[in-house]
């Protein structure tokens, strides 16, 4: 009976991890495919416990990072006593609860090679199926049903973006990025920098090409300005800290030379998503000489951080709790009339969470990175890939998370947290053995 339920949970963990790629694009409302997977799986965790005389039999050489979801959860739990908003607080709860679920799920079920083998298979098929159709959307009026951009959103429980009544191909292609399976068009595009990683450490050049050039072209339609700056870092750790040889530097610097000379180009696209990207650097250059007078996304960004930061003054360092960092941007209005969420990753656990919060987990994050290095650098084996892909993505996604409006509930960074550890602990296992 335990052996059959085991069996049973084990299948339902990978069909779990599979659906919150999926995410929005199976759902209805607030109510994604990942919960009701969710779901299902605490109800036969709680059948096990009871089977099992409520022991835990968890996975030998597991270490202590994953501890840490733990103490984010209750550390936030806590912070509810001075939330400005309980409601915002309970819902952020909820998300923490999802996500912290999700990357434990990956630590407790990746015991072996052919587990991890099994599950980045899963992760593999789906990824490329979403990437396929960025694609697509990318270069043509086709949009998922559930996108924000597509006229039948509403059937699904969402409010579509008014995108001037959907008129004519042209001016559609032009102001409506892709979204994958994604909601919105900047989580598109850090889902695609996370796993860009094992495109590039792929042994396979058909495949590293293809994978390679259709995420930064995705990337580029998607005109995501801090998942930009995620890729440049990404190539520049790849090549100067993993590969070292003189040749790469060279193709990095060629490659440069292109990215320059296609930023030129691009600065006239009549794409006005490519020419704000082909910008970026202009505009960065304008807002720190303190030229920058006209209202843009990078514009909003800062007023957002600094709204922040003073209520985080105001805590006196301790954070506005749970959810309060939306709060407090309501509160004041919302920048330019409707902007709420952070869209800062690392100004939003500040906000919310406090200083010390904000180096813990800061330290913790720091801690896995090194660990996937040490890991990456004194073994050379299919372990050592993996390890090398995801640090990588570890690596991009310190710039890239200024990206989203907020990665709480943002499932591939779960899933990254999850695999990471996984893989940590997988190493120090064999190494016992």
């Amino acid at each position: 009976m335990i052996r059959s339920l085991k069996s049973s949970i084990d299948t339902l963990v990978n069909f779990m991890i599979v659906s919150s790629v999926i995410g929005v694009a199976i759902s209805y409302g607030d109510m994604y495919l990942y919960h009701i997977c969710l779901l299902l799986m605490l109800v036969f965790l709680l059948i096990r416990l009871k089977e099992s005389h409520y022991r835990l039999n968890l996975p030998t050489h597991i270490g202590n990072l994953h501890v840490f979801f733990f103490i984010i959860f209750l550390w936030y739990s806590f912070s509810i006593l001075w939330a400005p908003n309980t409601i915002y607080a309970f819902k952020y709860l909820f998300y923490l609860f999802c996500g912290s679920a999700l990357s434990l799920s990956i630590i407790y079920f990746v015991t072996s090679m052919d587990r991890l083998d099994t599950l980045f298979k899963a992760l593999s098929v789906i990824f490329i199926i979403e990437l396929l159709i960025a694609l697509l959307e990318s270069f043509s009026a086709f949009r998922m049903p559930i996108s924000r951009y597509s006229k039948w959103a509403s059937i699904f429980g969402k409010v579509p973006q008014d995108n001037f009544e959907f008129g004519p191909v042209n001016l559609l292609l032009q102001t409506s990025p892709p979204t994958g399976f994604h909601w919105d068009t900047n989580d598109l595009a850090l889902s695609m920098l996370l796993i860009l990683p094992f495109f590039m450490v792929n042994k396979k050049t058909v495949t590293k090409v293809f994978g390679i050039t259709a995420i930064i072209t995705i990337t580029a339609m998607a005109s995501s300005r801090s998942v930009f700056f995620g890729l440049i870092t990404v190539f520049l750790v790849y090549f100067f800290f993993i590969k070292k040889k003189a040749a790469t530097i060279i193709v990095v610097l060629g490659l440069a030379f292109v990215v320059i000379l296609g930023t030129v180009q691009l600065q006239t696209s009549e794409n006005p998503r490519l020419n704000e990207l082909a910008n970026s650097f202009e505009i960065v250059a304008l807002y720190a000489t303190g030229q920058l007078d006209v209202d843009n996304s990078l514009k909003w960004r800062f007023e957002l951080a600094r709204n922040g930061i003073d209520a985080l003054i105001k805590s006196k360092g301790l954070g506005v709790g749970a959810g309060g960092s939306v709060a407090i941007q309501e509160k004041i209005g919302g920048v330019a009339g409707r902007f709420t969420s952070m869209h800062n990753f690392w100004i939003e656990i500040l906000v919310e969470a406090g200083i010390l919060f904000f180096i813990l987990f800061s330290a913790w994050y720091i801690a896995i990175i090194i660990n996937l290095y040490k890991i990456l650098r004194n073994i050379k084996n299919q372990l050592s890939i993996r390890a090398t892909a995801i640090f990588l993505s570890m690596v991009s996604f310190i710039p890239a998370a200024l990206a989203a409006s907020s990665t709480v509930y943002f499932f591939p960074m779960w899933i990254m947290l999850g695999l990471s550890i996984a893989i940590i602990n997988l190493n120090n296992s064999l190494i016992h053995n």
